[in-house]
């Protein structure tokens, strides 16, 4: 049972990081956009619309949409949504 549960766990957090990422990077580009403050609430049917949309989150839309980023270094997850958009999906 040990044997299952440890690859299980890791699994599930891997899930949740990657639902965060997804959930996110389209929250952050509404949030973005500035069309409505309340728009990304009512999408994310949260109050806290910011709790899903975290640095990782929006360093994945900077890097779907070419953004620039601050950092000397490319973040991993910027490099990441560049490849996406380069790619085609």
């Amino acid at each position: 049972m040990r044997q299952w549960q440890r690859p299980v766990r890791y699994a599930l957090t891997d899930a949740l990081a990657h639902n965060h990422l997804l959930v996110g990077t389209p929250a952050a580009h509404l949030q973005r956009q500035a069309l409505d403050a309340d728009l990304p609430r009512r999408c994310l049917q949260s109050p806290d619309p910011d709790r899903y949309i975290t640095g990782e989150a929006v360093q994945h839309l900077d890097g779907l949409t070419g953004a620039v980023p601050e950092e000397a270094a490319e973040p991993v997850w910027t490099a990441v949504g560049r490849r996406i958009a380069r790619d085609g999906g």
